[in-house]
């Protein structure tokens, strides 16, 4: 039942199985983690969370769904700037705050 709760209204994400409270944005005792497409589990039993955001990226690209709306630019600096997938294609707000993030590291 708590699972049909987390999935609902879900198009595309991750679930994190973990034990104890949560206290940060990341629990230390994760056990699983599942990759959501469309409030159905599609992929499940991945160790970590690195893995499943590679795996939800892989899904994206190879069923060719779209970004949701409200996370459209999150996934595209992603896909752009941090996994360096076609990095010249990126809109001028993903290019203009990869430009920022560069000038502030040097």
């Amino acid at each position: 039942m708590l699972l049909e709760v987390q999935k609902s209204g879900m198009r595309v994400g991750l679930l994190i199985g973990h034990e104890g409270t949560l206290h940060d944005a990341f629990p230390l005792e994760i056990f699983s983690v599942a990759v959501v497409v469309e409030e159905k589990i599609i992929l499940h039993g991945l160790r970590d969370v690195p893995t499943g955001f590679a795996m939800l990226m892989g899904t994206i690209y190879c069923l060719n769904l779209e970004y949701p709306r409200s996370m459209k630019y999150l996934f595209e600096f992603m896909q752009r700037v941090i996994m360096k997938i076609k990095p010249k294609q990126c809109s001028a707000r993903i290019h203009g705050l990869r430009n920022r993030l560069l000038r502030n590291c040097v």
